[in-house]
C-alpha cells in the first residue's frame, strides 16, 4: 500500500490502471482517503485557532472539512459523479468501486494539506496539493475509464465543479466544513 501511495503521489500512471483492477483495493483507498482527509483537516482546524477562531469554530471546521468535504463529497461523491459524467459523455467502462479505488489513491498528494496551518504560506501547501490531488485525479480517471487525457480531464472538471456547488449548498446549510465555519465564526 505505502509503495502504491508513493507511486500515486508521483503520478504514476501505471499504479491507477494497477489499482483499478485490484479489486481489493477498496479498503485501501478508504484508509488512505480517511487518514489524508483527517491530517490535511487538522491542519484546517489548527489553522483556525491560529487565526484567532474559537475553539468551538475549529472542532466544527475539522469535522466539516474531514467527514462532509473529504469523505462523503471529496470522495464518494466525487467518485459517484465522475463516474456518471465519464460513462454518460464518453461511455467510459468502469463501475463506481472502481472509481471510488482510484480516486481514493488520487487523493495522496492532498497530505500537503497538514502544512495548511502556517501563516502566510499555508494555503500554498494545501492548494498545492489539491492541485496535484486533481491532475492524479485526471490519471486515475484516464486509467479506469479506458479513454483519452482529454475526456478524463472533461470529465474530471465536471465532476469537481458539481461537487464543489453540492459542498457550498450543504455549507449554507450548516453542514460543511471550513465554509460551514466561516459562517458560524
Amino acid at each position: 500500500m505505502v509503495d502504491r501511495i508513493f507511486r500515486a503521489i508521483r503520478l504514476d500512471w501505471t499504479v491507477f490502471q494497477e489499482i483499478a483492477e485490484d479489486e481489493s483495493a477498496m479498503s485501501q483507498a478508504a484508509i488512505i482517503v480517511a487518514v489524508v482527509t483527517f491530517i490535511s483537516s487538522i491542519g484546517t482546524a489548527i489553522g483556525v485557532l491560529i487565526g484567532g477562531g474559537a475553539f468551538g469554530r475549529a472542532v466544527l471546521s475539522f469535522f466539516g472539512d474531514w467527514i462532509i468535504n473529504g469523505i462523503l463529497i471529496g470522495w464518494i461523491g466525487w467518485a459517484i459523479i465522475t463516474y456518471f459524467v465519464g460513462t454518460a459523455m464518453f461511455q467510459g467502462k468502469t463501475d463506481i468501486p472502481e472509481m471510488m479505488r482510484v480516486l481514493g489513491y488520487a487523493s495522496a498528494p492532498k497530505l500537503l494539506g497538514l502544512l495548511g496551518f502556517i501563516p502566510c504560506v499555508g494555503w500554498i501547501f494545501a492548494l498545492a496539493g489539491w492541485l496535484l490531488s486533481l491532475i492524479a485525479g485526471v490519471i486515475a480517471v484516464r486509467e479506469a475509464m479506458e479513454f483519452e487525457t482529454s475526456q478524463a480531464i472533461v470529465t474530471v472538471v465536471i465532476g469537481v465543479i458539481i461537487a464543489i456547488v453540492i459542498s457550498l449548498i450543504l455549507g449554507l446549510f450548516g453542514l460543511g466544513g471550513s465554509f460551514t465555519a466561516g459562517v458560524f465564526g
